[in-house]
């Protein structure tokens, strides 16, 4: 007997496939394009982001020759802070904004000084940035005055597709209480959030626990062929369920994932917030929690650079390149904001920058700071995390970056701790099928690789990480004026 994990991520829906002992059997990935219409705009196209997730299902079941009925559990893990309006009918009535869309900036940085701006975050534990559907909201009503009245409801790209496949207008704790609009105390719409955007509950799906289950799959799904007996499970966001499958639920561990983005995340056993607004809170369940920050700027960056710096490169080639030149690459630091930041700043208006270039520098030493730099943005939110939570003694790495040994290594070096690498890096997905069988607990757990830090070397990176804040701290002033018009 098999368990299918869906899992919609940021650019592209992943379908994996475990056995009955949460063996990792096989995958199917089906890519989709980020839409950049305006240098402020991240949008998708739900419709395909949908036939994605149909297709690598598809896909899946046609590799492995795995008989449908043999699938037992079918659990749901989504990228969070998606937004996109339908109609009555569930088509889309816009494209679908991502966590990366920067649009509602102006909006967020004004909210954000206010005394309601801090009380939204203490209630609901997301901080105030266009990634938020607070921002992403009072924009659209804004500037889409009647489509915003129009809308029959606003959901994430998870709800969209589970409507599809099952008909009913739900959405989990996990994925509401990262919109921005969820009570973390009353578990449900924070009344004085709907009424600051003009509207009801009733323009919303209805909030349910991470674990609910669906029971009336649409003739889309039925064509599957799936077993009677199946169970549909609505799962939660991708980051908590990433805590699930790197065992991060113990006690002074973290996890870290860089795929697209970045994130750093602890389990905790109550709500809890951050006096300065640095890190989040979602659910996982009812009685646990997960704290932490996402950064905008993880695999992203490291593609972009390849992109247009070093085309023709493979990933792996940049970092053996990298590797050629000594811890701190001479000199040379970057600052990784190409998309604005999000944890420990909240700044949508950050920017990118190279600093401390010198003609002795050639391509390696730009490898090297760009892998740098998007391990200091992830310490900085490990700094912010242990002064909330209190001391973190290890690390579970996951995501694309945990291929790379050397990588893993780097962050050991940076972070100063002992780092694990799980045997699947496929932590989200794990994580879904783990709560679908409320198989949570967790003991000492089998790795593929430990990493242990080089002394020397993280002495090199403290002063780094200092340089880095101190860098940060000079040229935030100055990021507004580097901000190109929408």
């Amino acid at each position: 007997m098999y368990s299918i994990a869906i899992d919609i991520g940021t650019t592209s829906a992943k379908v994996v496939l475990f056995s009955k002992d949460y063996r990792y059997k096989a995958d199917h990935e089906t890519a989709y394009p980020l839409l950049q219409e305006k240098p402020s705009y991240a949008e998708q196209d739900p419709i395909v982001i949908r036939d994605a997730v149909l297709h690598s299902l598809q896909q899946i079941l046609r590799q492995t020759s795995i008989e449908s009925k043999n699938v037992t559990t079918i659990s749901f893990s989504a990228a969070m802070h998606s937004l996109v309006a339908v109609d009555e009918e569930g088509r889309p009535l816009t494209q679908l904004l991502t966590w990366a869309d920067t649009r509602a900036q102006s909006i967020t940085t004004m909210l954000k000084e206010t005394d309601q701006g801090k009380q939204f975050y203490e209630k609901t534990g997301t901080p105030i940035h266009p990634m938020s559907w607070i921002g992403k909201m009072k924009w659209m009503e804004e500037n889409w005055p009647d489509l915003y009245t129009q809308a029959y409801k606003f959901i994430s790209i998870k709800e969209f597709i589970c409507f599809h496949l099952f008909g009913e207008y739900v959405v989990d704790q996990s994925i509401a209480s990262s919109t921005g609009l969820y009570n973390l105390k009353t578990k449900d719409w924070d009344d004085s959030i709907l009424a600051f955007l003009h509207i009801n509950t009733e323009k919303l799906s209805t909030v349910v626990g991470t674990d609910y289950c669906f029971t009336t799959p649409t003739n889309v799904m039925q064509a599957f062929s799936f077993s009677h007996n199946c169970i549909y499970h609505i799962g939660a966001s991708d980051g908590v369920l990433a805590n699930v499958g790197a065992g991060g639920l113990l006690d002074q561990v973290a996890t870290l994932t860089i795929g697209t983005s970045g994130a750093v995340r602890v389990t905790i056993k109550e709500p809890l917030t951050d006096s300065a607004m640095r890190t989040f809170c979602y659910v996982l369940n009812e009685s646990t929690w997960i704290a932490g920050g996402a950064t905008n700027n993880g695999g992203i960056a490291l593609t972009w650079y390849i992109e247009h710096f070093a085309k023709g490169a493979t990933v792996s080639e940049i970092i053996e390149e990298a590797f050629t030149v000594k811890p701190g690459a001479e000199g040379l630091l970057f600052l990784p904001f190409i998309n604005g930041e999000r944890a420990p700043y909240w700044n949508g208006e950050a920017s990118g920058a190279f600093i401390g270039m010198r003609r002795t520098h050639n391509r390696a030493h730009f490898s090297r700071a760009v892998l740098e730099g998007i391990l200091y943005s992830l310490q900085s939110v490990l700094t912010s995390l242990e002064e909330s939570v209190g001391p973190i003694k290890r690390i579970h790495a996951s995501g694309g970056f945990a291929r790379s040994k050397q990588w893993v290594q780097l962050l050991a070096d940076i972070s100063g701790k002992t780092v694990r690498i799980q045997e699947t890096h496929h932590a989200s997905s794990l994580g879904a099928i783990r709560l679908a069988h409320n198989d949570l607990e967790q003991g000492e757990q089998t790795f593929m690789a430990q990493f242990e830090p080089n002394n020397r070397d993280y002495h090199v990176y403290k002063k780094k990480c200092e340089l880095y804040q101190v860098l940060y701290n000079q040229l935030e002033p100055v990021f507004p004026e580097l901000v190109v018009d929408n």
